[in-house]
């Protein structure tokens, strides 16, 4: 007997379910449980979500005057919150078992340790300092309060976005855990979750910013993508944490540069 399809709303629950931290009310059957596979096209919606809530913090805060550092610390704050930091664990596994394993099942069991270890440690700073900083510089932008909030939301969904281009892209690595809960994306799902974060962006700013943010983090992705295939022969639940934070650092970079940056080219004026 073939399972009932899982709903639209349905298919929302199962991604925030998966994502965040954030209370989902939304009822399964007993005898269907998450799909998380059908999800997919909704990972971006958890991300706006996400950084909608990360914007509105920051936006608040700096209208409030405190320093832009404690404002993007408070923004990078409420995401970890709101994701459990499980992105943030991710990249610690990975950069754990990448730069300590010598060999593939060593690695594996090292980014499977809940331990963590003075490569994790380092890339959490690294990564932390960064993001901080980045989102304090967008807030010192010359933006009005809904772009703000508009720019973090959009960055934090085309991040989560990655995640089905990598589902995509790469095989799921042998031995890895939360990344057997899901499966390759259709190119439907791709397109319509690319939607969800490519509109937002537009708008709030400039188109080729927004270009170049996105083609930035799809790069960055897929060369963490096939860094992963070397180390561990596919991606795993780890390797596409880290690609989120890697995706919010290279989107927040590439919009703040090229939004911060008169660009005279010819051929648009």
């Amino acid at each position: 007997m073939t399972s009932k399809r899982q709903s639209r709303f349905g298919d929302i629950a199962a991604a925030f379910m998966l994502l965040s931290r954030i209370p989902v009310t939304y009822q399964f059957a007993k005898d269907s449980p998450p799909d998380f596979i059908s999800s997919l096209w909704a990972f971006p919606l958890v991300g706006l979500v996400i950084g909608g809530i990360s914007g509105m913090m920051l936006a608040f805060s700096s209208f409030f005057g405190l320093p832009l550092l404690v404002c993007g610390g408070l923004c990078v704050g409420v995401m970890a919150m709101a994701s459990g930091a499980m992105h943030e664990d991710g990249l610690a596994d990975t950069a754990d078992g990448f730069g300590g394993g010598k060999d593939v099942d060593d690695k594996m069991l090292i980014m499977h340790d809940s331990h963590i270890g003075s490569y994790g440690v380092l890339a959490l700073c690294l990564s932390t300092i960064i993001r901080i900083s980045l989102f304090a510089s967008i807030a010192g932008l010359d933006l009005s309060n809904l772009a703000l909030i508009g720019l973090v939301a959009a960055i934090a969904a085309a991040a989560r976005w990655q995640i089905l281009i990598a589902l995509w892209a790469f095989p799921i690595a042998a031995g890895a855990k939360l990344a057997k809960v899901t499966g390759r994306p259709s190119v439907i799902a791709i397109f319509a979750a690319a939607i969800l974060w490519v509109l937002p962006l537009a708008y709030f700013a400039m188109p080729l910013a927004a270009v170049i943010a996105g083609s930035a983090a799809l790069l960055a992705c897929l060369a963490l993508g096939r860094l992963a295939m070397r180390q561990i022969h596919g991606i795993s639940g780890d390797v596409m944490g880290a690609m989120i934070i890697l995706g919010e650092i290279m989107l927040a970079a590439g919009l703040f540069i090229t939004m911060n940056t008169p660009l005279d080219i010819g051929f648009f004026g």
